[in-house]
């Protein structure tokens, strides 16, 4: 009886409702820019209200009934439901406006109106993606992870008032480390100091700099560790920033940050002024006195970007003193170069060097611009979504000049706001196009936002008239926190351009790119990541075809290097991320982003083994690195195809093999049980200098302060964990010797090659090794075909397979073949 009064008779009801939805539509008052939010009702409520017409709605029929009832006349043609809400409460999530959502909350029915908010996975997915949870679990887990293990980043400086380098991590704090000896540098502008326990250390060191003029001995940059550039701040968080830190940017939440080895130790030595530039002399000076005070590990993420020429490679100066430092104990991790992806474009040579090469991830950052013919066009920019879910009014900058006369550059026709007209594209979606021309590069989304900015635009697209080379980052355009997006790619291009083109009134809305998304792929080697094969001499003019190759597999191993979120020093001066300015974290790609996460790997393996040499922990990362994907397929890389001149005509993918990928894609977790590992003493790298052609003993002696012994073997004897030969004149037998770190095991060989340039054979094919033992292993390379051509190299690679499931994966390559 209730029911029916509160409503009458069924058909009543019914057009009551109908009769709310009509006028709803005819009746409304304008307001501002939506919202989303999420509304919850009162189910009793609902019911006497809606009466016996419930019976026969469901769920969603229910909802919108409601609504109609809660809007009557005031209902605004915008206003959205996006879901109906049952399982957990009565609800809906609907886009509305400030007034819309007023009248909902005066609503009896209405129980709360929450506006929605952005949420994200608690990660910045690098360590994700390289399962750093089972390595971290294996060390007492992410709390403890690197604990007491110092890493010295050697680079531009640090930014100490940042969450990734607090006193604590949250759980517990630091206290003062037990054994290292460096010291914090003071600065006006630190009140609170660099070292905290977290950071044990942090120097300068540019007497060399000032000493020749290239910098000015007064300015604080250069006086100070205090990060006035960016690159080691972020090197520094990559390898042992704080678990769990936010990642906020421009407003947007972009997940947890973590460093590869969280609890570890950073010492700072800074060598690189604010421009990135620096000398060699003082950085070998800065890894001197990393050595002195007691590093664990090393980061270098910088370098020359070419051999001296004509000199050994592995003799420069920069290079003996990470030996030095190998021989004091101490790990070092190198960026392998960032001149991919030619051949020979590494510039991180001897083999007591880990050269990290870059890959990518799995996570996207995709925009999309949502047509107004139902289409959707896809595009990248870290930038919000524009104001709720309509459409807005398209408009070519082009097409809305100040006057007639007024010109517009037509390479990019938003450089210049001055010209266009306000009233035009006020309250738009301003479209700027620009044909890709180099004098705007790196600057176009810049100037974009600027200029929809300026004439009060709601968004702006950016229509890069150039096919950009995969993986493109999308931090590379300045949205900031104003709505954008850019359009680059043939396909894209050409839909949004026809779409504007045919419309008689084109619109759209700009989804926003802040959201990321993940594919599952597997790693790709970045096209900047630079390749093998490795060479012993430096040539004025090197190419494919005369590079002295060395015995030496580079890059080592490849780890994620593609759009790595980390800490940022926003002191920042770096015109070339300018979406960045002022914030605290960044993100950007390169070797110099690889080699941390080695680093803090290397971290997690040091403590697992604090009485590994370097070269275990070297063997150890290398041969369990991934070289296949989940399809038992080469990892793919990105390369050039080049047309006569060897200019290049397009980038391309290609399946990878060891000179772009060294060993594979590193395996954290698996590095710390690696089974056996190949080890090699700063006597075994003398001897391995002994060998090289163009270096007399005098020099060897010269360098190293090292006699050569009367037979120093080859350079292939050195006991690394690869097998790489430059030249191979018939027959060569390659020794090397394994030391067993896990329990007593029967490792049976099994050769894995899918050509028949080379036949290889492994002596013993089967062996048991007992724990802490060492087994002699010999391997016999045979040149079964000639080379075609210079350089042509053979692939393949040898697995030492336990029968309690280790695995060591040795890549072979034979580059020159003479049968």
């Amino acid at each position: 009886m209730a029911r029916k009064k509160a409503c009458g008779d069924h058909g009543d009801c019914i057009a009551r409702l109908v009769l709310y939805c009509t006028l709803a539509a005819l009746c409304f008052v304008p307001s501002s820019a939506l919202d989303s939010y999420i509304v919850r009702f009162d189910p009793d409520a609902m019911q006497s209200t809606l009466g016996i017409a419930s019976d026969y709605m469901d769920i969603a029929a229910q909802n919108n009934a409601m609504l109609d009832t809660a809007f009557g006349l005031m209902r605004e043609p915008d206003t959205h439901k996006i879901y109906d809400y049952s399982s957990t409460f009565r609800g809906v999530a609907i886009t509305m406006s400030p007034a819309q959502k007023a009248i909902l909350e005066r609503n009896p029915m209405v129980t709360s109106v929450e506006l929605d908010r952005e949420v994200t996975i608690y990660t910045t997915h690098s360590h994700d993606y390289m399962a750093l949870q089972n390595a971290w679990a294996k060390v007492a887990g992410n709390h403890s992870a690197g604990e007491d293990i110092v890493i010295g980043v050697v680079d531009t400086g640090i930014y100490p008032d940042h969450p990734s380098f607090a006193a604590t991590d949250g759980v517990k704090p630091y206290g003062p480390h037990p054994t290292f000896k460096g010291v914090c540098r003071t600065d006006p502008r630190v009140p609170n100091g660099f070292c905290n326990g977290k950071i044990v250390g942090a120097q300068v060191f540019f007497e060399s700099s000032k000493a020749s003029g290239i910098v000015n001995a007064t300015d604080p940059d250069v006086n100070s560790p205090l990060d006035g550039n960016g690159h080691g701040t972020h090197c520094a968080g990559t390898a042992a920033g704080n678990y769990g830190v936010p990642v906020v940017v421009n407003g947007a939440n972009y997940g947890l940050a973590s460093g590869t080895a969280p609890r570890a130790r950073l010492a700072v030595y800074k060598a690189l002024a604010s421009d990135g530039k620096g000398r060699s002399s003082d950085l070998i000076a800065a890894v001197d006195q990393a050595v002195a005070d007691g590093v664990h590990v090393l980061s270098l993420s910088l370098g020359p970007n070419a051999a001296n020429v004509g000199s050994v490679t592995f003799t420069d100066t920069f290079e003996i003193a990470c030996l030095g430092a190998l021989k004091a104990g101490v790990y070092v991790v190198h960026a392998a170069g960032n001149t991919g992806p030619g051949t020979s474009t590494i510039s991180s040579w001897s083999p007591w060097l880990t050269s990290v090469g870059a890959s990518t991830m799995d996570r996207t950052y995709p925009n999309r611009l949502y047509t107004g013919d139902g289409k959707t066009v896809s595009g990248q920019g870290l930038a919000p979504p524009t104001p709720g879910t309509q459409n807005y009014p398209l408009i070519r900058a082009v097409d809305a000049k100040l006057t007639s006369t007024s010109f517009v550059n037509t390479d990019f026709d938003c450089a210049d706001p001055t010209v266009l007209n306000k009233k035009q594209i006020q309250g738009k979606i301003l479209v700027c196009m620009w044909n890709g021309v180099p004098s705007f590069m790196g600057e176009s989304g810049t100037l974009s936002r600027v200029a929809a900015q300026a004439m009060g635009a709601v968004g702006v697209v950016l229509v890069t008239m150039q096919t950009y080379d995969e993986p493109h980052s999308p931090s590379t355009f300045d949205f900031q926190d104003f709505p954008g997006i850019s359009i680059w790619g043939a396909k894209a291009m050409e839909s949004f351009v026809t779409y504007l083109q045919t419309a008689n009134a084109p619109t759209g809305r700009i989804g926003g790119g802040t959201t990321a998304e993940y594919t599952g792929l597997p790693p790709v080697v970045a096209p900047f990541s630079s390749r093998g094969p490795d060479f012993y001499y430096g040539l004025d003019q090197p190419s494919a075809t005369d590079q002295p190759v060395a015995d030496v597999l580079k890059p080592t191993i490849v780890a994620p290097g593609v759009d790595i979120w980390s800490a940022w020093s926003p002191l920042s001066t770096s015109d070339k991320l300018s979406i960045f300015k002022g914030e605290k974290f960044c993100m950007i790609s390169g070797t110099s982003m690889a080699t941390p996460h080695m680093a803090g790997v290397a971290a997690l393996v040091r403590q697992a083994h604090p009485d590994w040499t370097p070269s275990m922990i070297a063997s150890a990362l290398a041969t369990t690195a991934i070289p296949l994907d989940s399809l038992d397929n080469p990892l793919i890389a990105y390369d050039e195809d080049l047309d006569q001149f060897g200019q290049k005509i397009k980038q391309i993918k290609r399946p990878g093999n060891a000179f772009d990928f060294g060993g594979g894609f590193v395996d954290a977790a698996t590095a710390i049980d690696p089974g056996l590992v190949f080890d090699a003493t700063y006597g075994d790298y003398i001897k391995f200098l002994c060998t090289i052609k163009d270096l007399t003993p005098a020099l060897v002696k010269a360098v190293t302060s090292q006699d050569c012994p009367a037979n120093p073997g080859l350079a292939s004897d050195l006991n690394l964990p690869s097998i790489t030969i430059g030249t191979l004149a018939k027959t060569r037998v390659v020794p090397r010797m394994v030391k067993n770190v896990g329990p007593l095991e029967t490792y049976t060989a099994v050769i894995n090659s899918k050509n028949a340039d080379v036949d290889i054979t492994v002596d013993p094919p089967t062996f048991t090794i007992a724990p802490g033992a060492t087994q002699l292993i010999t391997f016999t390379l045979k040149a079964v075909k000639n080379a075609v051509y210079v350089n042509q190299t053979s692939f393949g690679r040898i697995y030492l397979t336990g029968n309690l499931g280790h695995v060591v994966k040795i890549p072979v390559s034979v580059t020159y073949r003479q049968v």
